[in-house]
């Protein structure tokens, strides 16, 4: 028994010196793992990623060119707000109505608000890239495109780039006069034309201009600019030139003469300062005017006597959201100011709602607007004629006018780069803060290290009790061998 007595002692000396080794190794492979987790969580973003900015791109727009180029709201007409664009918003033909809602998947980020009038469920949201677009008439027969008259768009790219497109007469979906413009190429105009052109040889006393067509793209450091409008006739009478001989009409609302008619005539224009990041859009068309006086746009009333038939427009800006649609079927002016008729939304079905099953569908000044957030913007589309004959058999729609414009991230970096400059001793208290709190979270990995001071402490005290036992076992053996 006294042979056996110090094998035991060294088992267990043995056992806490290997315990010692370990609580040694041990600490040092979990300060590693920490500090590697630390790394870890500080390398991860703080949050998701905002959606590119046309997030908030707004800037100074740059002044719009002159004539076609600019387009206000209807002269002394007050332009309904949006939400009283749509009357009551009851659920129509369609079932459509306006709604908010929050659709941070869609095109158009979150805080999606749409404003919606009773039928508009063949009409699409507006969506991305920012644009201005139109048609003053397109027939579609067994679900296949015909003809497309006077069809006109100008975009600007998120990324600055500009390109502008107009078709005065197209069939079967291929455009067949019309003009193209992109920013790419050289910042030019498009292949512009006319099928005739008469004016500079009567010296002004007689223009006129058959199936015109203008576009134009343009992109620099501060502002990019897409405009394209065309029409199937202009006629303008006296126009009151400088220079007579000089003085060129294409459109008839260029006209500064005693009578001026137009016949299914388009303009868009996109806009977009780069520096502040605003992006404005504006298209509008007409199927047929007529103005005994002066009309400066496409937009305002004769100055004189005028008539507008199918008429149809819309206005979007980025910086501080808004949007504004409108089309009616006839319009009178006199001296300035305009009566309209048939511009309430309006939908007749036949048996009693449009769909596959629908006969006949007919829908008048059907429109969507929509103003969301994260990024900023704001868009709508408006038709001023539907008929749909046995589900798309024969489509016919007249006076469809859309826009959409967005905030942009040069903007936003400026915005905020300004807003620091503005908080600077605020924000570097902020960061000040932000950086003990940056140390305090560094001190994660040296409590790790700490923890292994600490293990070395106890493995010492180990080591201790193992030495001791070996020494209780000596001695042990020793007087056991005496006794023997």
């Amino acid at each position: 028994m006294t042979s056996r007595t110090p094998r035991r002692h060294r088992r267990l000396a043995l056992m806490a010196a290997g315990t010692a080794a370990a609580m040694v190794l041990l600490p040092g492979a979990a300060s590693a793992q920490v500090v590697h987790s630390v790394q870890q969580i500080m390398s991860t973003p703080g949050g998701p990623a905002m959606p590119g900015d046309p997030v908030a791109p707004p800037n100074p727009l740059p002044p719009t060119p002159a004539g076609p180029g600019d387009l206000p709201a209807p002269g002394n007409l007050p332009v309904p707000a949006i939400g009283d664009i749509i009357g009551n918003g009851s659920p129509g033909l369609t079932g459509s109505h306006e709604h908010e809602g929050h659709n941070g998947d869609g095109p158009h980020g979150d805080d999606v608000r749409h404003d919606d009038t009773p039928n508009s469920d063949a009409i699409d949201d507006p969506h991305p890239p920012d644009h201005a677009s139109g048609e003053v008439g397109k027939v579609d027969l067994l679900k296949s495109r015909l003809l497309d008259i006077t069809k006109y768009d100008a975009t600007i790219e998120d990324n600055g780039q500009s390109h502008a497109d107009s078709t005065v007469l197209g069939l079967g979906g291929s455009r067949l006069i019309g003009s193209s413009a992109d920013s790419r190429d050289h910042n030019r105009s498009g292949d512009n034309g006319d099928a005739l052109k008469l004016c500079g040889t009567t010296g002004g006393l007689l223009c006129l201009s058959l199936l015109y067509h203008n576009t134009v793209a343009t992109e620099d450091h501060d502002s990019s600019l897409a405009a394209a409008r065309g029409g199937v006739a202009a006629l303008c009478l006296g126009s009151k030139g400088k220079d007579r001989r000089d003085h060129d009409v294409t459109a008839s609302y260029e006209c500064n003469g005693i009578l001026s008619l137009g016949v299914a005539e388009g303009l868009g224009i996109a806009e977009r300062d780069k520096k502040e990041g605003h992006t404005k859009a504006d298209s509008a068309n007409e199927l047929l005017n007529l103005c005994i006086g002066k009309r400066d746009k496409l937009t305002t009333p004769c100055e004189g006597l005028g008539l507008e038939a199918v008429h149809s427009e819309s206005k979007s800006r980025s910086n501080k959201p808004d949007t504004e649609r409108h089309s009616f079927l006839l319009g009178i002016d006199s001296n300035g100011h305009s009566s309209y008729l048939l511009d309430a939304p309006f939908g007749l079905a036949l048996p009693d709602h449009c769909g596959d099953s629908a006969i006949l569908c007919l829908l008048l000044n059907q429109g969507k607007s929509i103003i969301f957030h994260n990024p900023k913007g704001a868009g709508s589309a408006q038709e001023a004629l539907r008929l749909d004959v046995l589900n798309r058999v024969l489509l016919v729609v007249l006076g469809q006018s859309e826009t959409l414009a967005h905030e942009t991230n040069e903007g936003n970096d400026n915005h905020h780069h300004n807003k620091g400059e503005e908080h600077g001793e605020d924000h570097g208290n902020k960061g000040e803060e932000h950086g003990k709190g940056e140390e305090e979270h560094g001190k994660g990995p040296e409590l790790a290290e700490t923890g292994a001071d600490v293990a070395g402490l106890l493995a010492g005290g180990f080591l201790l009790t193992g030495l001791g036992a070996l020494t209780v076992a000596g001695t042990r053996r020793r007087a056991g061998r005496h006794t023997v």
